[in-house]
């Protein structure tokens, strides 16, 4: 009997160590960190809490701005500034729906404009050049005969009156036909330039026009233009004074007879 409670005790006493090791062990596993627990991956005992993190991280990352968030912020295309277009020149006078226009010869040409809404910037000075007919070039080579018209003209009033007498190309003369161009640019962009795109600023105009001679010397009326009525003297007709004069004469004598 003794023996038997020996070997008994002896029996609880082994449980008991194999208790204390399970006990160590499951406390240096939960509270001991590992590398692997270290690199954000979790153990059986550690689930609960890796699981807690990533659900943290995900809730950061969706409130935090990134790189994709951030493309909804203002840029420069937006709060009313340019939007990388040029701006550009809308005829008024003569108007946009007419396409190549008929100026005549010896006259004085009213040109008006406004700008689209990309004109950002507008120029404060604008220059206008001619370019002859297809068949005219400069002197020597065979590039196409321009001349200005009009250079670093003010644009604050967006209008311009061109004489075609004295603003004709030098040593040429206008020419009745087609094949006439007329270019609008900035004067501070230059002509070589002026073709290029410069967000909010203006790209060259152009407009095709004809030149035509006019051959009608007269009024609606009949009466020959330039006449000024009031420049011419008055003069009194004789013609009926003296019969007048004739008349009465005869009266008179017929009268006293």
């Amino acid at each position: 009997m003794v023996k038997s409670n020996e070997s008994g005790a002896a029996g609880k006493d082994n449980d008991d160590k194999n208790n204390r090791d399970l006990t160590i062990n499951v406390g240096g596993t939960s509270n001991s960190p590992t590398a692997t627990a270290a690199t954000g991956s979790s153990s059986s005992s550690s689930n609960n809490n890796s699981g807690f993190g990533i659900s943290l991280n995900n809730n950061g990352a969706s409130d935090s701005p990134s790189k994709t968030s951030s493309s909804n912020s203002p840029s420069s295309t937006s709060g009313g500034s340019s939007n990388g277009q040029p701006g550009r020149i809308v005829m008024k006078t003569p108007p946009q729906s007419v396409e190549s226009p008929l100026f005549e010869i010896n006259s004085k040409v009213k040109l008006q404009w406004s700008y689209d809404d990309n004109m950002k910037k507008p120029p404060s000075r604008i220059t206008l050049r001619g370019q002859m007919p297809e068949g005219f070039y400069q002197p020597g080579t065979t590039k196409p005969l321009y001349w200005y018209i009009g250079q670093n003209v003010s644009a604050a009033n967006m209008a311009y009156t061109w004489d075609t007498i004295t603003e004709s190309p030098p040593g040429y003369t206008l020419r009745e036909g087609t094949g006439y161009k007329l270019y609008i640019y900035d004067s501070d962009i230059g002509w070589d330039n002026s073709t290029h795109v410069y967000p909010g600023r203006l790209f060259q105009f152009m407009l095709p026009f004809s030149m035509y001679n006019s051959r009608y010397d007269q009024t609606n009326d009949g009466v020959p233009r330039n006449y000024n009525p009031n420049a011419g003297s008055r003069s009194v007709s004789t013609g009926a004074t003296t019969l007048w004069t004739v008349l009465l004469t005869s009266m008179l004598i017929i009268f006293v007879a």
